[in-house]
């Protein structure tokens, strides 16, 4: 399988909250490439290599209640948020954070 890769993605290496205060929804940006039996994320501040996935799910988080998020679960209690950032955010909201949760979704074990 070839890998699967996205090139405007927005990351949180935890859940947004309003106590971060944080103004925008995201942490990084970058490229994800979701391989058969890993995701890595390569974005300005962040490089981030997962293999042990243990849960993908999607939804909202954090304070952005606009934009739907795909979270995965990893390792031994640590989690990673991801979301479609092209089109400055839109194209989460036509669809591209679903993509993004249905290419990862492969790497439960």
């Amino acid at each position: 399988m070839p890998p699967v890769i996205f090139n405007t993605v927005w990351y949180l290496p935890s859940e947004n909250t309003w106590t971060d205060f944080n103004l925008l929804a995201f942490r990084d940006t970058g490229r994800l490439v979701v391989d058969a039996d890993s995701l890595e994320f390569t974005g300005g501040k962040t490089h981030l290599v997962i293999r042990d996935v243990r849960r993908v799910t999607q939804g909202k988080q954090g304070r952005d209640f606009i934009n739907n998020w795909v979270k995965v679960e990893y390792g031994d209690g640590l989690s990673a948020f991801f979301a479609d950032g092209s089109l400055l955010g839109w194209g989460g909201l036509l669809g591209g954070t679903g993509a993004i949760y249905a290419a990862l979704q492969g790497l439960v074990k």
